[in-house]
């Protein structure tokens, strides 16, 4: 089971000061009381429109976990607060997303450093056609590139419930860069816009750091 957020950090915090704090507190505290599967935090270097969110972050769970149980009372109310000190919690929009693997090796734990290309994509209006089946042809061709370790896709589905800001994309198409170098993706197929081209820094949470940060009891 997975999800997508995106994430824009408070009004008068520099990106580093978001970055460090997200990186060296938040996330440790997500990690004490979720058993993540795998915790990823997609960091904005640069992007073309600009954007108003920082950082795209993956979680990952396992099937049967029951989030919004974890995700309440205590725990919330810790959480949220942490949330108020860097960021902006009205510009929070989740989603669910379904990730395919089109081209490459499988995902692993991705070391320090490594750049990814997000295209940010969304079907234009009464253009016909599959969308799905055209982003994936289209990420299939861009896996050609010489710098390009993998291409991944993400499908996103409604956000959760509970008055959260709409998700404004509905497929997001991932360029895993081998060199760092991003790719010229060109003109994307009929039918689908490209409303973003991200560089990004992936920052992942080794698994025995996220097991030794998993203490939900400790008060």
């Amino acid at each position: 089971m997975k999800s997508i957020c995106l994430l824009s950090r408070l009004s008068g915090t520099s990106p580093e000061a978001f970055r460090d704090y997200y990186e060296n507190n938040h996330s440790r505290l997500g990690s004490r009381y979720f058993p993540f599967a795998k915790y990823v935090r997609n960091h904005v270097i640069s992007a073309s429109p600009a954007v108003d969110f920082d950082v795209i972050t993956e979680f990952f769970f396992a099937p049967d976990l029951d989030v919004a149980g974890v995700h309440s009372g205590r725990v919330r109310e810790m959480l949220d607060a942490d949330e108020r000190r860097f960021m902006e919690q009205r510009l929070i929009r989740p989603a669910g997303a379904e990730e395919s693997l089109l081209a490459g090796p499988p995902r692993d734990v991705e070391a320090p450093g490594r750049l990814r290309q997000i295209l940010l994509l969304n079907p234009i209006a009464g253009a016909g056609g599959n969308f799905v089946d055209s982003v994936t042809a289209w990420g299939k061709q861009l896996a050609d590139h010489q710098q390009v370790l993998r291409v991944t896709l993400d499908s996103a589905s409604a956000q959760p419930p509970g008055g959260a800001n709409a998700f404004p994309y509905e497929a997001l198409l991932s360029l895993w860069l081998e060199d760092g170098r991003p790719v010229q993706p060109g003109e994307p197929p009929a039918g689908v816009e490209l409303t973003v081209n991200l560089l990004t820094e992936v920052c992942e949470s080794p698994p025995e750091l996220l097991r030794e940060l998993y203490q939900p009891d400790a008060g």
